[in-house]
């Protein structure tokens, strides 16, 4: 029995992909490029579901984050449908596309010593009442991070925006300098009975299997960004697990069976 929160998720989940097929005839009637705002890595799947269920020219799809980063990687992007004419066809140069998403870039300065981290930068742009979709990738260095966001987050940041928490900022429209990277991963070893979802989530948490479980099917769990509340689904490489309150993961290797026969897994954590 589905409860209140899986209803309305399947209702908002109906609602997304019916304007994403909406968007796909408006790009077919008008002939002329559309885009979404900023789609976090579940809405890019749903997306890209809808589109081949309405059979849009692949083509003619474009997902782009504002910075070159490799298609698996998670990442908040824009979707783009192009026309025909515009088609990705070979030896094409996909900056043809790239340069056309209304995205912009927003450089944010401040003093190594305060510290900043993304979430510090995203409360400050929320605080500004902007909402997340106008919001992409925030990538944050040691000195500086840079926002990629729409036209109208960027006038409003770039106006409104004066601290980050209590460190005082600088801000430059157009960034075009070294970009911090999107992340890192710190990896850990260790080896599990079987590729069962459960295990490899009691070896990321290093919780036992049964308190693994009931994350599992409490909801807590998504395997490739969609929840996932069977215990005994099998992961594989490049698989992502999102486990609410301890993180996100990516299964990078699954490696020899142990003496013992248990199979050594190596997963990233995304920081």
């Amino acid at each position: 029995m589905k409860n209140n929160g899986q209803t309305q998720r399947e209702e908002a989940d109906r609602l997304f992909c019916a304007r994403i097929a909406d968007m796909a005839r408006q790009q077919q009637r008008d002939n002329l490029p559309c885009f979404t705002r900023f789609l976090d890595e579940r809405e890019q799947r749903l997306a890209a579901i809808e589109l081949r269920r309405q059979h849009f020219p692949q083509d003619q799809v474009c997902f782009w984050a504002g910075f070159d980063v490799p298609q698996e990687a998670p990442a908040r992007r824009m979707l783009g449908l192009f026309p025909d004419y515009l088609a990705l066809s070979e030896g094409m140069d996909r900056a043809i596309w790239e340069e056309q998403f209304p995205i912009q870039r927003v450089a944010l300065f401040f003093r190594a010593q305060d510290a900043i981290t993304h979430r510090d930068i995203l409360g400050s742009l929320m605080g500004l009442n902007l909402k997340r979709e106008l919001i992409g990738e925030i990538l944050t260095g040691e000195d500086f991070a840079v926002v990629f966001c729409t036209g109208a987050a960027a006038q409003l940041i770039l106006s409104e925006l004066e601290r980050v928490g209590r460190a005082g900022i600088k801000k430059q429209q157009g960034y075009e300098g070294e970009l911090p990277p999107l992340y890192r991963l710190e990896y850990q070893t260790g080896t599990v009975s079987s590729l069962r979802l459960d295990c490899a989530v009691s070896l990321a948490t290093n919780l036992s299997r049964e308190k693994s479980a009931a994350l599992i099917e409490g909801g807590q769990v998504s395997l490739n960004f969609f929840e996932e509340n069977k215990i005994s689904r099998e992961v594989g490489e490049g698989d992502i697990l999102s486990i609410r309150g301890y993180g996100r993961y990516v299964l990078s290797k699954v490696g020899s069976v142990s003496k013992k026969g248990r199979l050594h897994l190596t997963l990233g954590k995304y920081v």
